[in-house]
């Protein structure tokens, strides 16, 4: 009996050593395997979900059947344009499917019917973004969805799912029980030029991109919603929207949120706000004045950038960050007072801001980004805070107005380009402690005429008074050159 156990061990052993390869590729195959025009992957309830479609026909019916292997999913993109050959006319899903997933048909355009089965009881973020031509198909007594004048709801979250590009171009009056506008609801649709609400709405979320490119969408009143956060650019690229009225209770608007809303001109923050996103009103070029909120203590990465027009922003007391290109290329914006709260100026914060000719840099700002005022060109006196010790590169590069500045006592760098191209600049004094300053740091500063430097200077860029013509008696710095 003991010898015939041997042999057995023995005998496994052989085969797990002989065929590891292939008992490998079992496992990795049970994850995700490829029938035909088919990817699906094995879900926990030994069902498949297909995860990708690659096929070519124009007229197609979702197997119920893969490989023996009931279907009861779609999968996320599953069919998305760029994943298949975009050929998709005609899609039938049958009795079966449970679930269909994020974005399963975005950007297909030529989908012009899709026939939804009764089963389907789950509905992600919406599967039909971006199909121009669709008509959907569906038992309009439908146990967990419905269809009302082309636009299709999920009744479980009572979610806005899907609005159709076909509807005819107006304003939309939002049903009252609706909950939410779901992410990518109204994508790009052309159609809709303002959105009413209720005031028995129950609406309490606007999803990420709801309203994203909704070229003629000119006013959305959300007065009457009780919404707390407005998504991540959920009116991006609505180019002809000039108006937005807030919801009493926001307290966030998302990244991006407002981003290219090139037309909208008046922007009343309710006080409840405390958060806003980057880049959330970036390239708002209408845009001419700007109120934050008390409760708002970061303005984060290009939030106004590229707000040409922007001539008045006023900034709350508590504001303690202002993040890199918060108000970059801000070309109209001439006079800016900065709370004594703040501490943070992040780079390319004020960079481009060409009209900016005053600015009062609180003593208790600690850190000044690289580029932070480059081509401040009407930037003529600067008094730099007491807890700065390092002026960064190119931080006031290209000010050709600025005629004065004072260093603080404790500084203890100067980057390279600090100063390039400062062509009212007349006289510097460079504090003691400075024991670097970098390459180009005062080039091409044509007035500079006197300089003062510190006794233990360390080091110093070959090109720091590169093309300072009317500087004549500075005194030989070669030991001094980086190496």
């Amino acid at each position: 009996m003991k010898k015939f156990m041997s042999c057995l061990l023995v005998c496994i052993l052989f085969l797990f050593c002989a065929f590891p390869a292939a008992f490998a590729e079992h496992v990795i195959s049970t994850k995700e395997m490829v029938s035909g025009y088919y990817t699906y992957k094995i879900q926990d309830d030994g069902t498949a979900m297909i995860t990708l479609y690659n096929g070519e026909e124009a007229e197609l019916t979702v197997p119920t059947v893969i490989d023996g292997i009931m279907v009861t999913a779609i999968g996320p993109s599953a069919f998305e344009k760029g994943k298949g050959k975009d050929t998709l006319a005609v899609v039938s899903i049958p009795e079966g499917i449970l679930s269909l997933g994020d974005f399963a048909f975005r950007w297909c355009s030529e989908l012009q019917t899709v026939k939804i089965p009764d089963s389907l009881k789950e509905i992600g973020l919406n599967p039909f973004a971006g199909c121009d031509f669709l008509e959907i198909d569906i038992n309009e007594k439908h146990e967990y969805l419905r269809l009302v004048k082309d636009v299709l709801y999920s009744l479980a979250d009572r979610r806005l799912v899907y609005y159709s590009r076909q509807k005819k171009k107006g304003p939309y009056q939002l049903l009252s029980g609706v909950r939410i506008i779901g992410a990518s609801a109204f994508y790009q649709c052309e159609n809709i030029t303002a959105l009413n609400i209720p005031e028995d709405t129950a609406l309490t979320a606007i999803g990420r991109r709801a309203f994203y490119h909704c070229e003629n969408l000119e006013s959305i009143n959300l007065e009457n919603a009780n919404i707390s956060t407005i998504g991540t650019e959920a009116f991006a690229g609505c180019i002809k929207l000039e108006k937005v009225t807030f919801p009493h209770k926001v307290s966030s608007i998302a990244e991006r949120a407002f981003e290219g809303c090139t037309n909208l001109a008046e922007l009343i923050l309710p006080d409840t706000i405390t958060s806003i996103g980057e880049m959330a009103f970036r390239k708002c070029a209408s845009l001419t004045a700007v109120k934050l909120p008390e409760g708002v203590t970061t303005i984060g990465k290009n939030t106004f950038a590229d707000c040409k027009e922007l001539e008045e922003v006023t900034l709350p007391d508590g504001l303690g960050y202002i993040g890199g290109g918060a108000f970059q290329n801000c070309v109209a914006l001439k006079k800016l007072e900065l709370p004594e709260a703040l501490d943070y100026i992040g780079s390319e914060a004020f960079d481009g801001c060409d009209s900016l000719a005053e600015i009062s840099i609180p003593d208790t700002c600690s850190y000044i980004g690289a580029n932070a005022f480059r081509s401040c060109k009407s930037l003529t006196k600067l008094v730099l805070p007491s807890y700065v010790y390092t002026i960064n590169p190119s931080t006031f590069s290209g000010c050709i107005a600025l005629e004065e500045v004072e260093l603080p006592e404790e500084l203890e760098e100067i980057g390279e380009k600090a100063f390039f191209y400062c062509l009212a600049l007349k006289e510097i004094t460079i504090p003691d402690p400075v024991e670097v300053i970098g390459d180009y740091a005062f080039s091409n500063c044509l007035a500079l005429e006197s300089v003062e430097l510190p006794e233990d200077l360390e080091t110093i860029g070959r090109n720091t008074f590169e093309n300072c013509q009317l500087l004549t008696d500075l005194p030989d710095l070669s030991d001094l050159y980086e190496d």
